[in-house]
Protein backbone atom coordinates (compact mmCIF):
# COMPACT_ATOMS: atom_id res chain seq x y z
CA UNK A 1 0.00 0.00 0.00
CA UNK A 2 1.46 3.41 -0.85
CA UNK A 3 -0.17 7.01 -0.04
CA UNK A 4 1.07 10.33 -0.86
CA UNK A 5 1.32 13.54 0.95
CA UNK A 6 1.27 16.66 0.38
CA UNK A 7 1.34 20.03 1.76
CA UNK A 8 0.75 23.57 0.35
CA UNK A 9 1.26 26.87 2.27
CA UNK A 10 0.72 30.89 2.08
CA UNK A 11 3.24 32.67 2.54
CA UNK A 12 5.19 33.17 5.89
CA UNK A 13 7.34 32.70 8.21
CA UNK A 14 8.67 29.75 11.24
CA UNK A 15 7.49 28.10 14.41
CA UNK A 16 10.06 27.97 16.77
CA UNK A 17 13.86 28.80 17.50
CA UNK A 18 15.32 25.42 15.79
CA UNK A 19 13.77 23.53 13.41
CA UNK A 20 10.72 21.70 14.45
CA UNK A 21 10.03 17.96 14.06
CA UNK A 22 5.81 17.11 13.88
CA UNK A 23 3.40 14.35 12.35
CA UNK A 24 2.31 14.84 9.30
CA UNK A 25 -1.62 15.73 10.03
CA UNK A 26 -3.97 13.83 8.76
CA UNK A 27 -5.72 10.94 8.95
CA UNK A 28 -7.20 8.57 6.58
CA UNK A 29 -9.96 5.07 7.26
CA UNK A 30 -9.07 2.58 4.77
CA UNK A 31 -11.44 -0.67 4.46
CA UNK A 32 -9.19 -4.19 5.47
CA UNK A 33 -6.59 -2.61 7.29
CA UNK A 34 -6.82 1.15 8.26
CA UNK A 35 -4.33 3.60 9.26
CA UNK A 36 -4.08 6.89 10.08
CA UNK A 37 -1.44 9.59 9.83
CA UNK A 38 -0.53 10.68 13.02
CA UNK A 39 -0.97 14.30 13.70
CA UNK A 40 -2.75 17.06 15.33
CA UNK A 41 -6.53 16.85 14.05
CA UNK A 42 -8.75 19.68 13.61
CA UNK A 43 -10.59 20.34 17.00
CA UNK A 44 -7.75 18.71 18.86
CA UNK A 45 -4.62 21.19 20.33
CA UNK A 46 -2.05 22.35 18.53
CA UNK A 47 1.26 20.45 19.33
CA UNK A 48 3.57 22.70 22.04
CA UNK A 49 7.02 22.31 21.25
CA UNK A 50 9.61 24.20 24.00
CA UNK A 51 12.07 26.93 22.33
CA UNK A 52 15.92 26.41 21.68
CA UNK A 53 17.89 28.43 23.81
CA UNK A 54 19.29 29.64 20.11
CA UNK A 55 17.63 31.73 17.36
CA UNK A 56 18.21 29.96 13.91
CA UNK A 57 18.13 32.41 11.20
CA UNK A 58 15.36 31.42 8.54
CA UNK A 59 16.14 30.98 4.94
CA UNK A 60 13.75 28.95 4.13
CA UNK A 61 10.38 29.90 2.82
CA UNK A 62 9.38 27.18 0.12
CA UNK A 63 6.01 28.01 -2.11
CA UNK A 64 4.98 24.03 -1.28
CA UNK A 65 5.77 21.22 1.06
CA UNK A 66 6.26 17.53 1.02
CA UNK A 67 5.35 15.23 -2.27
CA UNK A 68 6.34 12.25 -0.54
CA UNK A 69 5.63 8.80 -1.38
CA UNK A 70 5.42 6.49 2.01
CA UNK A 71 5.63 2.45 1.20
CA UNK A 72 3.75 0.95 3.99
CA UNK A 73 3.17 -2.75 5.08
CA UNK A 74 6.62 -3.08 5.70
CA UNK A 75 8.36 -1.56 2.71
CA UNK A 76 10.88 0.81 2.30
CA UNK A 77 9.83 4.18 1.63
CA UNK A 78 11.96 7.08 -0.05
CA UNK A 79 14.91 8.80 2.20
CA UNK A 80 13.08 11.49 3.16
CA UNK A 81 9.68 10.17 3.76
CA UNK A 82 9.93 6.61 5.39
CA UNK A 83 9.90 6.00 9.10
CA UNK A 84 8.12 3.59 10.60
CA UNK A 85 5.13 1.47 10.16
CA UNK A 86 2.89 -0.89 12.12
CA UNK A 87 0.49 -1.40 10.02
CA UNK A 88 0.16 -4.70 7.94
CA UNK A 89 -2.93 -6.74 6.21
CA UNK A 90 -5.31 -7.03 8.63
CA UNK A 91 -9.16 -8.20 8.56
CA UNK A 92 -11.72 -5.33 9.03
CA UNK A 93 -12.06 -5.38 12.79
CA UNK A 94 -8.38 -4.84 13.52
CA UNK A 95 -7.53 -1.28 15.61
CA UNK A 96 -6.84 1.32 12.59
CA UNK A 97 -2.84 1.63 12.24
CA UNK A 98 -0.81 4.34 12.03
CA UNK A 99 2.15 5.57 10.48
CA UNK A 100 4.57 8.54 11.89
CA UNK A 101 6.54 10.49 9.64
CA UNK A 102 8.44 13.11 11.17
CA UNK A 103 9.37 16.28 9.05
CA UNK A 104 11.03 20.15 9.34
CA UNK A 105 8.43 22.85 9.05
CA UNK A 106 9.93 25.64 6.86
CA UNK A 107 10.67 29.28 7.85
CA UNK A 108 7.20 30.22 7.02
CA UNK A 109 4.51 31.45 9.63
CA UNK A 110 1.48 30.26 7.61
CA UNK A 111 -1.29 27.75 7.51
CA UNK A 112 -0.14 24.14 6.35
CA UNK A 113 -3.00 22.50 4.41
CA UNK A 114 -2.12 18.78 4.28
CA UNK A 115 -3.56 16.34 2.38
CA UNK A 116 -2.87 12.36 1.48
CA UNK A 117 -4.33 10.09 -0.77
CA UNK A 118 -3.70 5.98 -0.42
CA UNK A 119 -3.80 3.18 -3.38
CA UNK A 120 -3.80 -0.21 -2.26
CA UNK A 121 -4.43 -3.65 -4.29
CA UNK A 122 -6.88 -5.12 -1.06
CA UNK A 123 -8.80 -1.60 -0.67
CA UNK A 124 -8.36 0.29 -3.83
CA UNK A 125 -8.03 3.97 -3.42
CA UNK A 126 -8.44 6.21 0.01
CA UNK A 127 -8.87 10.07 -0.02
CA UNK A 128 -8.23 11.69 3.56
CA UNK A 129 -9.87 14.74 4.56
CA UNK A 130 -7.73 17.63 4.20
CA UNK A 131 -6.66 19.30 7.34
CA UNK A 132 -4.15 21.91 9.00
CA UNK A 133 -1.53 22.93 10.82
CA UNK A 134 -0.27 26.62 11.90
CA UNK A 135 2.95 27.54 12.19
CA UNK A 136 3.53 30.87 14.28
CA UNK A 137 5.24 32.80 16.31
CA UNK A 138 4.15 36.14 17.89
CA UNK A 139 7.03 38.38 17.00
CA UNK A 140 8.53 38.52 13.19
CA UNK A 141 11.04 40.50 11.06
CA UNK A 142 10.13 40.15 7.01
CA UNK A 143 11.85 41.72 4.21
CA UNK A 144 10.61 44.02 1.10
CA UNK A 145 12.08 43.76 -1.91
CA UNK A 146 12.09 43.82 -5.74
CA UNK A 147 12.78 39.83 -7.09
CA UNK A 148 15.87 41.14 -9.26
CA UNK A 149 17.66 44.49 -9.49
CA UNK A 150 20.49 45.88 -11.90
CA UNK A 151 23.64 46.04 -10.43
CA UNK A 152 24.71 49.04 -9.60
CA UNK A 153 20.75 49.63 -9.35
CA UNK A 154 19.44 51.64 -6.11
CA UNK A 155 16.52 50.33 -4.54
CA UNK A 156 14.59 50.71 -0.87
CA UNK A 157 14.95 47.59 1.48
CA UNK A 158 12.65 47.62 3.47
CA UNK A 159 12.02 45.06 6.79
CA UNK A 160 9.01 45.28 9.07
CA UNK A 161 8.20 43.56 12.38
CA UNK A 162 5.31 42.50 13.13
CA UNK A 163 3.90 41.90 17.08
CA UNK A 164 1.68 39.86 17.66
CA UNK A 165 2.20 39.50 21.95
CA UNK A 166 -0.16 41.39 24.37
CA UNK A 167 2.03 43.86 25.75
CA UNK A 168 4.69 46.58 24.50
CA UNK A 169 8.25 45.74 23.45
CA UNK A 170 11.14 47.99 22.71
CA UNK A 171 13.05 46.51 18.93
CA UNK A 172 16.17 46.50 17.92
CA UNK A 173 15.90 46.38 14.23
CA UNK A 174 19.58 45.78 12.08
CA UNK A 175 20.97 44.47 8.73
CA UNK A 176 23.59 42.90 8.40
CA UNK A 177 27.06 44.46 6.35
CA UNK A 178 28.54 43.34 3.61
CA UNK A 179 30.57 43.73 1.10
CA UNK A 180 28.26 42.97 -1.68
CA UNK A 181 26.60 45.97 -1.59
CA UNK A 182 26.51 49.55 0.27
CA UNK A 183 23.00 50.24 2.43
CA UNK A 184 22.19 53.72 4.18
CA UNK A 185 19.04 54.39 6.23
CA UNK A 186 16.09 56.42 4.82
CA UNK A 187 15.70 57.72 7.79
CA UNK A 188 17.42 58.50 11.40
CA UNK A 189 17.75 55.25 12.49
CA UNK A 190 17.35 54.88 16.92
CA UNK A 191 18.49 52.76 19.01
CA UNK A 192 15.17 50.92 19.78
CA UNK A 193 11.32 51.19 17.95
CA UNK A 194 8.36 50.76 20.30
CA UNK A 195 5.98 48.16 19.28
CA UNK A 196 2.90 47.47 21.33
CA UNK A 197 0.21 44.99 20.92
CA UNK A 198 -0.70 43.89 17.26
CA UNK A 199 1.64 46.67 15.96
CA UNK A 200 4.26 47.24 13.43
CA UNK A 201 7.42 48.65 12.52
CA UNK A 202 8.82 49.40 9.39
CA UNK A 203 12.53 50.46 9.06
CA UNK A 204 14.38 51.13 5.04
CA UNK A 205 17.67 51.26 4.00
CA UNK A 206 18.56 52.86 0.41
CA UNK A 207 20.31 49.77 -1.13
CA UNK A 208 22.77 49.53 -3.65
CA UNK A 209 24.13 45.87 -4.68
CA UNK A 210 27.84 45.65 -6.05
CA UNK A 211 28.46 42.17 -7.49
CA UNK A 212 26.54 40.29 -9.58
CA UNK A 213 24.24 37.01 -9.25
CA UNK A 214 22.86 36.05 -5.76
CA UNK A 215 23.31 38.45 -2.67
CA UNK A 216 22.58 37.64 0.83
CA UNK A 217 20.18 39.89 2.76
CA UNK A 218 20.51 39.47 6.59
CA UNK A 219 18.09 41.42 8.67
CA UNK A 220 17.48 41.34 12.41
CA UNK A 221 14.58 41.99 14.78
CA UNK A 222 15.09 41.61 18.83
CA UNK A 223 13.37 42.79 21.28
CA UNK A 224 15.46 44.54 24.45
CA UNK A 225 15.07 45.54 28.18
CA UNK A 226 14.74 48.97 28.39
CA UNK A 227 13.54 52.15 30.97
CA UNK A 228 11.59 53.87 28.19
CA UNK A 229 7.98 53.88 28.23
CA UNK A 230 6.05 52.62 25.27
CA UNK A 231 3.08 55.30 25.65
CA UNK A 232 2.40 54.95 29.08
CA UNK A 233 3.26 51.32 29.52
CA UNK A 234 5.94 49.83 30.68
CA UNK A 235 7.93 47.88 27.88
CA UNK A 236 8.54 43.61 28.77
CA UNK A 237 11.08 41.69 26.94
CA UNK A 238 9.54 37.79 25.94
CA UNK A 239 10.73 34.72 27.64
CA UNK A 240 10.44 33.18 24.65
CA UNK A 241 11.63 33.66 21.49
CA UNK A 242 13.11 37.59 21.72
CA UNK A 243 14.97 37.35 18.31
CA UNK A 244 14.28 37.04 14.74
CA UNK A 245 16.90 36.48 11.92
CA UNK A 246 16.05 36.42 8.09
CA UNK A 247 17.98 35.46 5.52
CA UNK A 248 16.67 36.29 1.91
CA UNK A 249 18.85 36.34 -1.44
CA UNK A 250 18.69 39.35 -4.12
CA UNK A 251 19.04 38.30 -7.81
CA UNK A 252 21.21 40.91 -9.12
CA UNK A 253 21.58 41.23 -13.11
CA UNK A 254 24.60 42.32 -14.72
CA UNK A 255 24.08 46.44 -16.65
CA UNK A 256 23.90 47.09 -20.28
CA UNK A 257 22.08 44.41 -23.51
CA UNK A 258 22.89 40.71 -23.20
CA UNK A 259 24.59 39.92 -26.32
CA UNK A 260 24.67 36.13 -27.34
CA UNK A 261 27.29 34.53 -29.72
CA UNK A 262 26.92 31.04 -30.83
CA UNK A 263 29.54 28.37 -32.61
CA UNK A 264 28.46 25.57 -34.06
CA UNK A 265 30.97 22.87 -35.52
CA UNK A 266 30.43 19.71 -37.23
CA UNK A 267 33.21 16.72 -36.36
CA UNK A 268 33.53 13.69 -38.31
CA UNK A 269 35.29 11.33 -36.57
CA UNK A 270 37.09 8.13 -37.59
CA UNK A 271 38.68 6.68 -34.85
CA UNK A 272 41.11 9.40 -34.08
CA UNK A 273 40.70 12.04 -31.76
CA UNK A 274 39.33 15.35 -33.46
CA UNK A 275 39.64 18.67 -31.94
CA UNK A 276 38.33 22.15 -32.28
CA UNK A 277 38.60 25.74 -31.38
CA UNK A 278 36.61 28.77 -30.84
CA UNK A 279 37.55 32.24 -30.82
CA UNK A 280 36.01 33.60 -27.08
CA UNK A 281 37.38 37.22 -27.97
CA UNK A 282 35.25 39.52 -25.49
CA UNK A 283 33.78 42.75 -27.23
CA UNK A 284 35.43 46.31 -25.58
CA UNK A 285 32.70 48.18 -23.83
CA UNK A 286 31.63 44.07 -22.27
CA UNK A 287 30.15 44.87 -18.76
CA UNK A 288 32.51 43.38 -15.91
CA UNK A 289 31.90 39.98 -14.58
CA UNK A 290 28.97 39.61 -16.72
CA UNK A 291 30.67 36.85 -19.57
CA UNK A 292 30.35 33.60 -19.55
CA UNK A 293 30.59 30.89 -21.60
CA UNK A 294 29.13 27.06 -22.15
CA UNK A 295 29.44 23.94 -24.29
CA UNK A 296 27.62 21.26 -25.34
CA UNK A 297 28.63 18.16 -27.25
CA UNK A 298 25.90 15.89 -29.15
CA UNK A 299 26.39 12.86 -30.80
CA UNK A 300 23.63 13.31 -32.97
CA UNK A 301 23.57 15.91 -36.01
CA UNK A 302 20.00 17.07 -35.02
CA UNK A 303 20.45 16.44 -31.31
CA UNK A 304 20.19 20.33 -30.38
CA UNK A 305 17.12 21.14 -32.65
CA UNK A 306 15.14 17.58 -31.75
CA UNK A 307 16.02 17.80 -27.96
CA UNK A 308 12.33 17.73 -26.46
CA UNK A 309 10.90 18.20 -29.88
CA UNK A 310 7.23 17.49 -28.88
CA UNK A 311 6.88 20.49 -26.92
CA UNK A 312 7.18 22.39 -30.39
CA UNK A 313 3.98 20.80 -31.07
CA UNK A 314 1.35 23.64 -30.84
CA UNK A 315 -2.40 24.35 -31.83
CA UNK A 316 -2.57 26.75 -34.61
CA UNK A 317 -4.56 29.94 -34.10
CA UNK A 318 -5.07 33.25 -35.90
CA UNK A 319 -5.90 34.21 -39.32
CA UNK A 320 -4.83 32.26 -42.45
CA UNK A 321 -1.30 32.57 -42.21
CA UNK A 322 -0.62 32.38 -38.59
CA UNK A 323 -2.45 29.53 -39.07
CA UNK A 324 -0.35 27.42 -41.54
CA UNK A 325 2.61 28.81 -39.58
CA UNK A 326 1.78 26.50 -36.73
CA UNK A 327 -0.29 23.96 -39.01
CA UNK A 328 2.76 23.09 -41.20
CA UNK A 329 5.34 22.19 -38.33
CA UNK A 330 3.53 20.18 -36.58
CA UNK A 331 3.76 17.77 -39.69
CA UNK A 332 7.00 17.74 -39.60
CA UNK A 333 7.77 16.98 -35.68
CA UNK A 334 5.30 14.13 -36.10
CA UNK A 335 6.87 12.71 -38.87
CA UNK A 336 10.06 13.22 -37.63
CA UNK A 337 9.19 10.88 -33.81
CA UNK A 338 7.56 8.75 -35.81
CA UNK A 339 10.54 7.82 -38.03
CA UNK A 340 13.35 8.06 -35.22
CA UNK A 341 11.07 5.77 -32.60
CA UNK A 342 10.07 8.77 -30.26
CA UNK A 343 6.45 8.61 -30.82
CA UNK A 344 4.10 7.77 -28.26
CA UNK A 345 0.35 7.28 -28.34
CA UNK A 346 -0.02 10.42 -25.90
CA UNK A 347 1.78 12.93 -28.47
CA UNK A 348 0.37 11.22 -31.23
CA UNK A 349 -3.14 11.92 -30.11
CA UNK A 350 -2.03 15.38 -29.11
CA UNK A 351 -1.12 16.55 -32.63
CA UNK A 352 -3.50 15.17 -34.37
CA UNK A 353 -6.03 17.11 -32.77
CA UNK A 354 -4.00 20.18 -33.46
CA UNK A 355 -3.80 19.37 -37.14
CA UNK A 356 -7.49 18.39 -37.86
CA UNK A 357 -8.08 22.07 -35.60
CA UNK A 358 -5.87 23.79 -38.02
CA UNK A 359 -7.09 21.86 -41.07
CA UNK A 360 -10.57 23.17 -40.19
CA UNK A 361 -9.61 26.50 -39.34
CA UNK A 362 -7.46 27.19 -42.44
CA UNK A 363 -10.82 26.21 -44.42
CA UNK A 364 -12.51 29.45 -43.45
CA UNK A 365 -10.04 31.73 -45.47
CA UNK A 366 -10.34 29.86 -48.56
CA UNK A 367 -11.93 31.84 -51.50
CA UNK A 368 -14.70 29.87 -54.03
CA UNK A 369 -11.46 29.81 -56.70
CA UNK A 370 -9.35 27.74 -54.60
CA UNK A 371 -6.97 30.41 -53.05
CA UNK A 372 -6.31 31.29 -49.88
CA UNK A 373 -6.27 34.69 -48.41
CA UNK A 374 -4.91 35.92 -44.78
CA UNK A 375 -8.53 36.55 -43.91
CA UNK A 376 -10.29 35.13 -46.71
CA UNK A 377 -12.89 36.13 -49.35
CA UNK A 378 -14.61 38.83 -47.20
CA UNK A 379 -11.91 40.67 -46.55
CA UNK A 380 -9.84 39.93 -49.77
CA UNK A 381 -10.92 40.28 -53.32
CA UNK A 382 -8.50 37.48 -54.23
CA UNK A 383 -6.46 34.62 -53.00
CA UNK A 384 -2.47 34.69 -52.62
CA UNK A 385 -0.20 33.09 -54.42
CA UNK A 386 2.69 31.98 -51.75
CA UNK A 387 -0.57 31.32 -49.39
CA UNK A 388 -2.31 28.90 -51.43
CA UNK A 389 0.89 27.17 -52.40
CA UNK A 390 2.05 26.61 -48.77
CA UNK A 391 -1.38 25.58 -47.85
CA UNK A 392 -1.73 22.71 -50.99
CA UNK A 393 1.62 21.36 -49.67
CA UNK A 394 1.27 21.51 -46.22
CA UNK A 395 -2.53 19.88 -47.17
CA UNK A 396 -0.88 17.24 -49.18
CA UNK A 397 1.72 16.46 -46.44
CA UNK A 398 -1.15 16.01 -43.82
CA UNK A 399 -2.96 13.69 -45.92
CA UNK A 400 -0.86 10.84 -44.85
CA UNK A 401 -1.92 11.40 -40.98
CA UNK A 402 -5.64 13.37 -40.74
CA UNK A 403 -8.12 13.12 -43.14
CA UNK A 404 -8.29 15.67 -45.89
CA UNK A 405 -11.04 15.88 -48.10
CA UNK A 406 -9.76 15.66 -52.25
CA UNK A 407 -11.56 18.44 -53.09
CA UNK A 408 -9.24 20.84 -50.60
CA UNK A 409 -6.07 19.71 -52.45
CA UNK A 410 -7.65 19.44 -55.66
CA UNK A 411 -9.49 23.56 -55.62
CA UNK A 412 -5.84 24.82 -54.05
CA UNK A 413 -3.36 22.86 -57.36
CA UNK A 414 -6.21 24.07 -59.72
CA UNK A 415 -6.15 27.67 -58.25
CA UNK A 416 -2.75 27.70 -58.64
CA UNK A 417 -2.58 26.33 -62.36
CA UNK A 418 -4.74 29.39 -63.45
CA UNK A 419 -1.88 31.52 -62.59
CA UNK A 420 0.35 30.06 -64.00
CA UNK A 421 2.30 32.04 -67.34
CA UNK A 422 2.73 30.31 -70.83
CA UNK A 423 7.02 30.35 -69.39
CA UNK A 424 6.06 28.27 -66.13
CA UNK A 425 5.98 31.22 -64.09
CA UNK A 426 3.20 31.98 -61.58
CA UNK A 427 1.50 35.63 -61.56
CA UNK A 428 2.26 36.56 -57.36
CA UNK A 429 -1.58 37.90 -57.04
CA UNK A 430 -2.93 39.32 -53.36
CA UNK A 431 -1.04 39.72 -50.03
CA UNK A 432 1.06 38.18 -47.84
CA UNK A 433 1.74 39.97 -44.54
CA UNK A 434 4.25 37.53 -43.42
CA UNK A 435 6.67 37.14 -45.41
CA UNK A 436 8.43 34.17 -43.44
CA UNK A 437 6.31 32.02 -45.60
CA UNK A 438 7.67 33.07 -48.76
CA UNK A 439 11.10 32.30 -47.46
CA UNK A 440 9.81 29.24 -46.52
CA UNK A 441 8.77 28.15 -49.55
CA UNK A 442 11.96 29.50 -51.42
CA UNK A 443 14.15 27.87 -49.06
CA UNK A 444 13.00 24.38 -49.05
CA UNK A 445 14.27 21.76 -50.95
CA UNK A 446 10.80 19.46 -51.06
CA UNK A 447 8.52 22.55 -52.58
CA UNK A 448 7.71 20.56 -55.68
CA UNK A 449 5.68 17.98 -53.54
CA UNK A 450 2.60 17.33 -53.90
Amino acid sequence: MAMKLDGLPGPGRPLVDQPFISPVIGSMPIPGGSFSVGAALPGLPTPQVEAAPKRTPRRLFPETWMWDLVIINGSQGNSHSQLHSSSRKSDVSEEPKEIALPVTIPDTITEWKAGAFCLSADAGFGLAQPTFLKAFQPFFIELTFPYSVVRGEAFPLKATVFSYLTYCIRVRISLTPSADFEASPMEEEEDSYCICANGRKTVSWMMTPKILGEVNLTASAEAVTSNQLCGNEVVEVPTIGNKDIVIKSLLVEPEGIEKEMVFNSLLCASGEPVSKSFPLTLPENVVEGSARASFCVLGDILGGAIKNLNQLLQIPYGCGEQNMALFAPNIYILNYLNETGQLTQEIKSKAVGYLEAGYQRQLNYKHRDGSYSAFGESYSKEGNTWLTAFVLKSFARARSIIFVEDKQVNDAQNSLTQQQENDGCFRSTGSLFNNNLKVQEEGDPDDTDN
